[in-house]
């Protein structure tokens, strides 16, 4: 009993550990990525693997906590975290969505590609898989069931986000740029005169 009980102590330690390397490996991998621009073709599946919907788009992110995720077709929605507030534009509807990026961290793990604040991190769990690192959400309630980000070399060329409705997003990235001169005007939002504002901040 005592030899059982001895050996899921050292199992669960050593996985503890790798889990632990794995998240300081992709922290050092993100921290390396001062700035990253990338053009990205997605295609979204359903549970069944089925293609629902193409698109394409622009991700360019900035040390620290700086994103921009633009999609361009099949219409055209803007993302952007500037490390206090996520703001989401749908420019056919005119309408923007402004989040606080603390509370909705669990919205998007892409937070994550920007930041090493350990309150953040400590609500996901990650694995590594050679050079293909699996993000998962300890909140079961969480919109983003997993987020898989694939490398090449430093450069980030995939990933995948899985969502409550299990359907998968999977981004292919072309045209990476690392560590290149970033405006941080990119990274701020000017509604549009006549833009339906929902600011989730405020309550």
């Amino acid at each position: 009993m005592l030899r059982s009980l001895l050996a899921v102590v050292v199992l669960c330690s050593s996985v503890s550990a790798v889990a632990q390397n794995a998240e300081q490996m992709l922290q050092r991998k993100l921290a390396s990525i001062k700035s990253f621009s990338a053009s990205f073709e997605q295609q979204v599946f359903d549970a069944q693997k089925q293609l629902l919907q193409q698109g394409k788009g622009e991700l360019m992110i900035k040390q620290p906590a700086l994103f921009r995720f633009e999609t361009t077709e099949p219409e055209p929605n803007l993302f952007i975290g500037d490390g206090q507030s996520l703001w989401f534009y749908n420019e056919a509807l005119e309408q923007l969505t402004i989040y606080d990026a603390a509370s909705e961290v669990n919205r998007t793990p892409f937070v994550l590609l920007t930041s090493t604040k350990p309150e953040l991190w400590a609500q996901y769990n990650v694995e590594q898989q050679g050079e293909q690192f699996v993000i998962r959400s300890k909140d079961a309630d969480s919109p983003v069931k997993q987020l898989t980000l694939s490398f090449s070399g430093a450069a980030l060329s995939k990933m995948q986000v899985l969502d409550m409705n299990q359907q998968t997003s999977e981004f292919n990235f072309t045209l990476m740029q690392l560590n290149i001169e970033l405006d941080k005007e990119l990274f701020r939002f000017n509604p549009p005169e006549h833009t339906d504002i929902d600011d989730q901040r405020q309550r």
